[in-house]
Formats: C-alpha cells, structure tokens, sequence
C-alpha cells in the first residue's frame, strides 16, 4: 500500500497532475496521453493517480472544468473592459473560444476522443460554470447603466452548436471558415442578447 498523502500533499499533487495533464492534452490530444505518463511526468507512482480520480475521463472532464473556471475568471476580473460594447463581448467570446478549439489538437473533428468524452457526459458541472459566467456579467452590465435581455440557455446552446461546427471544420473550405464562423456568432449572439444603454 502506498503512502497516504497529507490535505497539503494532495492539494499540490492533484495541482501537478491538472497541469501536466493540461499541457500534454493540449500537445497530444486526448487518445494520445495515459495515466503512465501523466504520473510519470509528475513524479508520483501509477496508482497514486486513483487517489484523485476514477479513470483518465474522470480526470480529462476535470480538466475541461478546470479551463472554463480559469478562463471565465480571468474574463471576469478584466469585465470593466467589456462595458464600451457587452454585446461585441459575447460575440466575440464565442469567436475566440471556437478558434482556439480549431487549433486545439483535443478537438480534431467529429471522431475525435474529446466529442465522444463530452457528447457522453454532458457535464452538468460546465454548463454552471458557464451560466454562472454570464448571470455575473450581466448582472455587473445592469449595475453600470445597461439594459440587458439574454435568454442564457439558448446562448449557452449557441456554445454548444459552435462547438459541435469546430469538430467538424475540416468539412469546410478552410479559406472562408473563419468569416462563416465570426457571422455565426455574431448572428447567434443577436438573436439571444439584446443590451442598450439605460
């Protein structure tokens, strides 16, 4: 049996294990990292990973988790930026997210391992980060002399649908992609969020 790790010793190895698992799914996607590697390359042994998670999809999904809060809360701490135009925000949002899934290797198309892993967890836990996200913007609009209407879930579904146009992008013509996908956002985000000054 393994030495069992103090409340101090799993808070710094599960911080390892999310960053290095973070970087190799980046590098490698997710079909091509193991539980070997990712605690070789974290210096704990093979079935020290069990302590944390289930299996490699338990871990991968807190991975994704883990992303969402980090990034909503660095959109977050940066949100007096986005009073000039909340509505080009979201737009954007969208934009920037799905490019950077296009250039992901997690996200290679509608075969990939991370489809299947996402299409067979929904995670509950993601979507809340999300809606939590925009109820907090919204809320910080209202307060700074906006008038906002945004019907959240279908938004949220937009994100979805956008995803869903990312794994399957290579079915497009490479050259005009990008301006589809900028004018679905922007049409999207104009059916679902309407913002005017007070």
């Amino acid at each position: 049996m393994g030495k069992a790790f103090t409340q101090d010793e799993r808070a710094e190895v599960q911080e390892k294990l999310r960053r290095t698992g973070l970087r190799l799914l980046a590098e490698n996607g997710i079909k091509n990292i193991s539980i070997r590697q990712i605690t070789k390359e974290t210096g704990i042994a093979q079935g020290g990973f069990y302590t944390f998670y289930r299996d490699k999809d338990e871990f991968v999904e807190d991975l994704f988790l883990l992303r969402i809060k980090e990034k909503n809360d660095l959109m977050y701490e940066a949100r007096e930026k986005t009073l000039d135009d909340p509505r080009g925000f979201i737009a954007g949002m969208m934009y920037k997210e799905g490019m950077h899934l296009k250039e992901n290797k997690a996200f290679v198309n509608s075969e990939s391992d991370t489809v299947k892993l996402l299409a067979s967890h929904r995670s509950e836990r993601g979507h809340e980060l999300y809606k939590d996200f925009l109820d907090k913007m919204i809320s910080y609009w209202e307060k700074n002399g906006y008038k906002v209407s945004c019907e959240v879930e279908k938004l949220l579904s937009v994100g979805m649908a956008a995803g869903i146009l990312f794994m399957n992008a290579e079915l497009l013509n490479d050259e005009h992609f990008e301006e589809i996908y900028k004018t679905f956002c922007e049409a999207e985000t104009d059916r679902f969020f309407k913002c005017s000054k007070k």
